[in-house]
């Protein structure tokens, strides 16, 4: 297929465009980016640009204006036929990897958390009102450093920075530097004055050079990614900006025994393999292993059976990603430990798909332990006698724990939320809904605009 030209830079007066390649000549789609060279001439330009258009535009913008732009832009994407969410739908499966069934689903669902009421929501929670919002001063330049691994994150980053009336500039992911620039754009279309306050530059990270210069005038920096990625960043911070950090995090679900009967089985089953699926437990929302409490009407096992079934049926109408070779041979070594473990003392029981490695579900009656998994729907279902015995599984991941999906009687949510919050726990949420977080929720247990507020 020939070159298809599309933009991953979103610059103030600069008009921009890259190439990808779909195909090697022998079959395979693969994304080869090719980008201009980033300078840090640039990047000073680029933050030169965005400060000079909040400060004469943005920074005297009511609160209800810039939540009209976002809701209006993000309108527009939840449109089948809107041209950028086509472009996207487009042209993300081969930049990203993700399939276009998943992309075409999951996009506008996930968007659709910063349309006005969750905006206002998000404002009220934290400040009371909007106009409360109006009588505090963010910062004049937000730095956004982004992992790629989720496209809609990007979005989530950029309206953060948008409320509290800051520049943005935006480091795309060399995973994706696709989406960010095609939001950016949407909000152009809406309103180019507040969107002339953002800056789109994508570059590989760990290039002291670039991010020196991207981050010396900064006076937030919002952060997503690994450890050693964070902690690059965090060095290269000064010492009187704000640091926000989204780094490595590892989520869960739990089910009541109320919870397993016959009639709920199937909607259960589904709802976990829709939060264990969706975006290949790429992000941090997504569970690496559900809890199953015993003596109900459904044994774990038979969870278990049934949850295998519905990743399949997942997997057809969403297909996983194509793995590299690494992550492909991980997991096969994974289900080879496994395999091993059943043959040597009848324990484990091994669920995966015929012929390939799209998707996985272990029954490990071993052990109960939190233990991040090698991720690609890849997920363990581990028998607990009572869920009292949850904190106790979850100890050993306590600096990382995010999301719990919980199914469980009425009466009992309240105290397991309060133990899984005691645990740790910064989201206890129904399942089903592990991956879709409202735009008010506290990212990583933290407030969203609080921290960039004075």
């Amino acid at each position: 297929m020939p070159d298809v030209a599309f933009p991953t830079f979103h610059l103030p007066g600069v008009a921009l465009g890259e190439l990808i390649d779909f195909g090697d000549g022998n079959g395979n789609r693969h994304a080869r980016l090719r980008v201009p060279s980033v300078t840090p001439t640039l990047l000073d330009q680029a933050v030169a640009a965005i400060t000079t258009a909040r400060d004469g535009y943005l920074a005297d913008l009511p609160a209800k204006r810039i939540v009209e732009v976002i809701d209006t832009a993000i309108g527009r994407w939840l449109e089948p036929d809107y041209p950028l969410r086509r472009r996207a739908e487009e042209l993300l499966p081969a930049v990203t990897g993700y399939s276009m069934e998943m992309l075409q689903q999951a996009i506008p669902d996930q968007l659709r958390a910063f349309t006005a009421d969750g905006l206002i929501a998000l404002v009220e929670a934290e400040l009371g009102s909007l106009e409360a919002l109006d009588r505090r001063e963010g910062p004049r330049l937000v730095a956004h450093v982004l992992a790629g691994n989720i496209p809609a994150v990007a979005a989530e980053s950029i309206v953060r920075g948008l409320l509290v009336k800051s520049a943005g500039l935006v480091k795309a992911s060399s995973r994706d530097p696709l989406f960010p620039a095609l939001f950016a754009q949407s909000l152009a279309e809406v309103d180019p004055q507040l969107a002339a306050a953002i800056a789109v530059v994508p570059w590989k990270g760990g290039n002291d050079e670039l991010d020196r210069a991207a981050l010396r005038e900064a006076d937030a920096v919002i952060a997503y990614g690994g450890s050693s990625a964070i902690e690059a960043v965090r060095r290269l911070t000064h010492d009187d900006a704000v640091f926000v950090e989204h780094g490595p995090r590892i989520s869960f679900a739990a089910i009541g025994r109320e919870a397993l009967t016959e009639d709920r089985l199937a909607s259960l089953a589904e709802d976990a393999a829709w939060d264990v699926s969706l975006f290949d437990q790429q992000g941090c929302v997504a569970p690496h292993a559900i809890y199953v409490e015993q003596d109900g009407q459904i044994t774990p096992f038979r969870f278990a059976e049934v949850l295998a079934a519905a990743m399949e049926r997942f997997q057809q109408r969403f297909p996983r990603a194509r793995l590299g070779t690494e992550a492909a041979a991980e997991v096969q070594t994974q289900r080879g430990r496994w395999e091993l473990l059943r043959s040597a003392d009848g324990g484990p029981t091994l669920f995966q798909s015929k012929g390939s490695t799209a998707w996985t579900v272990v029954l490990d009656n071993r052990d109960v332990e939190l233990r991040p998994s090698c991720l690609n729907r890849f997920v363990r279902v581990v028998p607990l006698d009572d869920l009292s015995a949850l904190p106790a599984a979850l100890q050993g991941m306590r600096p990382y724990l995010q999301t719990a999906g919980v199914a469980t009687a009425e009466e009992h949510l309240p105290g397991l939320s309060a133990a899984l919050e005691a645990s740790g726990v910064t989201r206890v949420c129904g399942m089903g809904t592990m991956q879709y977080p409202p735009a008010s929720w506290r990212h990583d247990g933290q407030p969203n605009l609080l921290p960039l507020l004075r």
